[in-house]
């Protein structure tokens, strides 16, 4: 039985780049079967062009290059054989995408900075769903996929998605802000696929080829992928990994504790084990939390007042070193798995009382760095904040620095390390950015580089790396010039930590690509980040920085 598809990129939504040639490209089911070949004709906009397919069934076409506008129909037909007359002959299969858009097309790659979406920002940029209107800005965010074998024409099932009020929080946030300011600026559609992993390499993002001829480790890493290419093997690494931290993880486990259905215990009725002061690293503050893996419980008490007591507020705590459920009262007001997320909880209406209400955290520590993050928000408010800083509090939140008492209930050994997938040399290249390079493109976007700042050596690596994958990638898209911006790492850690060397050191890695290879552009961002946050939050400045840079390669 015959059927046409189309890749998950061409579909209802999408935006296609305007001023040059088009590729559309898809496979018929069953085209060999006939004597007579089924001809594949593409409409659009008053033109029609038409091809055979391959044996296989596959087929592509190369659209005329079209000014910005749109609304438009893609009309996709098969059936009419060859020798027909344009193959205008009616079809048997047929396929038909709306709301398609010309205008400006960005590859937007990289790891959590680029991923990371405005939900996360809603707090800081409020304004932002209260728009009445939106520029016609696109966003196909392209799933978590891997292949190690070669490179794809299509990816996983993913769908074009335009900026409203209800789809803005999945939007990439770094990419939005650029969007919306080159739309505004150029008056043109935009569309934006991301194609980013939280935690990926360089490495990940470039070709089993490529890393053989480049990388230090090129032979090691290439041979790896070749093994993953083995998806028996591949899938017997995650089910190995998922039974190490699995029972590493049940053991710590909310739902294993025991002490998680005593009301009276997360009431805070219990015999602590000493004194802390929060926030701050556990390790510095008392020798208990030396080497410390397992879980703690933390209480403090706070005073309402009368005019207060039964409100809804808001429990804000920074950020924890690793996971943590909140409580207030004795009742469960919030809980989060890792580390990154701003702890953001809300104390339901009726929960608070005037006078004393107490606070406990229960914390999971992974791997003995346990921490509250200092110079984070860490109180208790009423009403809205302007922002995610501490000074964007109200003035009358109630702080929650100070002394807490804590009760240390389970010591653990060393937590596994996580086996993912996705992190694995050339998996991301393969299974999205060879997909999404078969497009044409306005610029690529590129949001990366924590992931590869462990140490001076990798950080003085990460230039021939970067300058190899920019070459690769232009090489796959056929086109030479290809624009691309690259972020530059926003300031990070604290002045003694060997990281923010590191970093400072791939900074110097960017700077020098940007200098050695055409048409590249730097978007300077280290005043827009925060030494205690791998997540800035100014991610507005972000973009409109990679908006500037990219006039200049454009």
């Amino acid at each position: 039985m015959s059927a046409i598809k189309l890749p998950s990129i061409f579909s209802s939504g999408m935006v296609m780049q305007a001023r040059k040639p088009i590729a559309v490209w898809g496979y018929v089911a069953g085209a060999g079967h006939s004597n007579k070949k089924k001809l594949v004709s593409v409409a659009f906009l008053d033109k029609t062009y038409t091809t055979e397919p391959d044996a296989d069934g596959t087929w592509r076409v190369a659209l005329a290059p079209a000014q910005a506008g749109g609304p438009h129909t893609l009309r996709v037909n098969c059936g009419g054989e060859s020798g027909d007359k344009q193959g205008d002959k009616p079809g048997d299969l047929s396929l038909a995408i709306d709301d398609v858009y010309i205008g400006d097309v960005f590859l937007c790659a990289g790891q959590s900075n680029m991923e990371l979406q405005m939900e996360r920002l809603k707090d800081d940029y409020p304004e932002e769903w209260a728009r009445e209107s939106y520029p016609i800005i696109r966003e196909l965010r392209f799933p978590y996929a891997v292949n190690f074998s070669s490179p794809q024409d299509d990816t996983a099932q993913a769908s074009w998605k335009q900026a409203s009020k209800e789809t803005l929080g999945g939007f990439s946030g770094a990419a939005y802000f650029f969007a919306k300011k080159w739309s505004e600026t150029r008056h043109t559609p935009v569309g934006l696929i991301v194609a980013a992993v939280g935690g990926a390499t360089i490495e990940c993002f470039m070709s089993k080829e490529t890393l053989r001829a480049v990388h230090s480790r090129g032979a090691e890493l290439a041979s790896y992928a070749d093994k993953l290419a083995d998806s028996a093997y591949a899938h017997s690494l995650i089910a190995e990994n998922a039974r190490d931290t699995g029972a590493w993880d049940a053991a710590v486990s909310l739902s294993n504790d025991p002490l998680a259905g005593d009301k009276n215990f997360l009431s805070g009725q219990w015999t602590d084990s000493g004194a802390i002061e929060l926030p701050g690293r556990f390790a510095e503050r008392t020798a208990d939390f030396k080497d410390f893996r397992g879980v703690v419980y933390l209480k403090h008490n706070f005073m309402v007042r009368a005019v207060d007591a039964g409100k809804k507020a808001n429990l804000w705590l920074g950020t924890i070193v690793d996971s943590d459920a909140a409580f207030v009262n004795g009742k469960k007001v919030g809980e989060t798995g890792y580390r990154y997320p701003p702890r953001k909880y809300v104390i339901p209406q009726g929960l608070l009382r005037e006078g004393k209400n107490v606070v406990v955290l229960r914390v999971v520590c992974d791997n003995g760095l346990g921490e509250v993050t200092l110079d984070k928000p860490f109180a208790v408010f009423f009403g809205t904040a302007t922002g995610s800083a501490k000074t964007d509090l109200p003035s009358d939140s109630i702080d929650l620095t100070g002394e807490w008492r804590y009760k240390i209930t389970l010591r653990t050994g060393v937590r596994p390390k996580n086996f993912f997938i996705h992190w694995q040399p050339s998996g991301l290249y393969n299974a999205l950015i060879a997909p999404a390079l078969r497009l044409p493109l306005c610029a690529a976007f590129w949001y990366q580089g924590e992931s590869n700042a462990n140490s001076l050596e990798d950080a003085r690596e990460y230039k021939t790396l970067l300058q190899a994958m920019i070459a690769e990638w232009r090489g796959r898209a056929g086109e030479e010039a290809l624009p691309f911006v690259i972020a530059g790492l926003p300031v990070f850690g604290s002045a003694e930590d060997p990281l923010r060397s590191f970093w400072a050191e791939l900074r110097k890695s960017q700077e020098a690509v940007v200098s050695s290879v055409r048409r590249t552009a730097l978007a300077a961002c280290y005043d827009l980040g925060e030494w205690n946050d791998l997540h800035p939050a100014n991610k507005r400045g972000i973009g409109e920085r990679l908006f500037a840079a990219a006039q200049s390669v454009v």
